[in-house]
């Protein structure tokens, strides 16, 4: 059952409850999101506290962009699992439910991609704001730092799994080329 999640309903414990059941999303996927929209808010307060308006506003569209990823995940992800619940059938009939779950892994891919980009601009954020940051600050931002490393690991993974046994396709090529993976495929 697949949650039509909205950016801005809900709460922390609501999250981890959908987490928690027995249904395909939210899952790793929206926690990677989560994770970079959690790394993102705490650069913001850094900011904040070292008067860097321009960061703060840097670090807030972060904030949004990745909240929104979690719907995006979400959603993409639902389609990934009713793609698996088409029926197997004649062979004609398995090879349309082959490539319905080629595409929506695809699809799947492209909200876990903007994850690893958005954490990789979290992580700038955190190297301009560094040295002007001071005491337990300089803390929070190793806390946004790993956050934002452990989201995008997540999210990496993802993209990778996802297009793992996928045929070679420029689509397919150019997600992996996002992630910084340019391995032969075995």
């Amino acid at each position: 059952m697949v949650h039509d999640a909205d950016v801005d309903s809900g709460t922390v414990t609501d999250f981890l409850d959908r987490l928690a059941a027995r249904t395909p999303t939210p899952a790793g996927g929206s926690v990677a999101a989560q994770c970079t929209a959690q790394a993102a808010a705490l650069v913001a307060m850094v900011a904040r506290y070292c008067d860097a308006p321009e960061l703060v506003e840097r670090a807030e569209r972060l904030v949004t962009r990745a909240r929104q990823l979690v719907v995006d995940d979400e959603r993409a992800f639902g389609a990934v699992a009713d793609a698996w619940a088409l029926p197997r059938g004649a062979s004609s009939d398995d090879e349309e439910r082959r490539s319905a779950i080629g595409e929506a892994l695809l699809g799947a891919s492209e909200p876990q991609a903007q994850v690893v980009e958005t954490a990789i601009e979290v992580l700038v954020l955190i190297d301009l704001l560094r040295p002007a940051a001071r005491g337990g600050l300089q803390s929070d931002l190793v806390a946004a730092g790993e956050v934002a490393r452990a989201g995008s690991a997540i999210a990496r993974m993802n993209v990778e799994s996802n297009v793992r046994t996928l045929p070679d396709s420029e689509a397919r090529s150019r997600l992996l080329r996002r992630m910084g993976v340019a391995k032969e495929r075995a």
